[in-house]
């Protein structure tokens, strides 16, 4: 059991942030919130440069993260190596971005990003969008490094919906729809930004806050 008052990172408490989710007023917490360690009260997930005032305008690292290093002028965010050693008073987080080359030029060219965390036990875990907070990676398996979790959502969200589409299939007695593939999550985070040292706010929990939006 991790020793609490030596943490380097937020407890790994998945039941609080499941009911937590359950609230309409605080399910909007999303993979930026739920890294540094709160619960948005609001309508909308939280986009990075909107505490700060304004929103991000472009998915890239540069941008993310110093609209990042902006929402957190305070709390002095800094670029650190996986291997460094932080104080009990910070944590790690880890950046990625799904630049989805593959649609680029389309009308479905969809960028995207992704926070994970480094919770007291020294896994990783993350909350992807408005989704129940997970330390598994896109293959089920525990992640211990980001790097080299799986992090391909567009493969998952395929084999899941195709296991529906056979099931659905198989328990109607017609052939399985090939066809029916449809993925709300359909991204794959092949770019890394960088690991970032950032202060813990509690060892209780996560915590509640409400941001206005300028």
């Amino acid at each position: 059991m991790a020793d609490i008052k030596n943490c380097m990172g937020p407890l790994w408490t998945p039941r609080l942030w499941d009911e937590l989710n359950k609230k309409n007023y605080l399910k909007n917490s999303n993979c930026y919130t739920y890294a540094f360690n709160y619960v948005d009260y609001g309508e909308e997930k939280l986009q990075p440069g909107e505490i700060h005032g304004t929103k991000y305008s472009k998915t890239t690292c540069d941008e993310l993260v110093q609209k990042m290093k902006n929402d957190y002028i305070t709390k002095k965010v800094e670029k650190v190596d996986f291997e460094d050693e932080l104080s009990s008073t910070r944590y790690k987080i880890a950046l990625f971005i799904d630049p989805d080359e593959s649609r680029k030029g389309t009308s479905n060219h969809d960028k995207d990003y992704h926070f994970y965390r480094q919770d007291c036990d020294g896994s990783w875990s993350h909350k992807p969008g408005t989704n129940e907070a997970t330390n598994e990676d896109a293959s089920g398996n525990a992640i211990l490094n980001p790097e080299e979790a799986d992090k391909n959502y567009r493969k998952k969200c395929k084999r899941e919906e195709k296991a529906k589409a056979k099931a659905k299939a198989k328990d109607e007695g017609e052939d399985e729809d090939e066809d029916e593939e449809d993925c709300e999550d359909d991204h794959n985070y092949t770019t890394f930004c960088g690991y970032f040292s950032v202060p813990l706010n509690s060892l209780d929990g996560p915590v509640i806050r409400f941001i206005e939006r300028v």
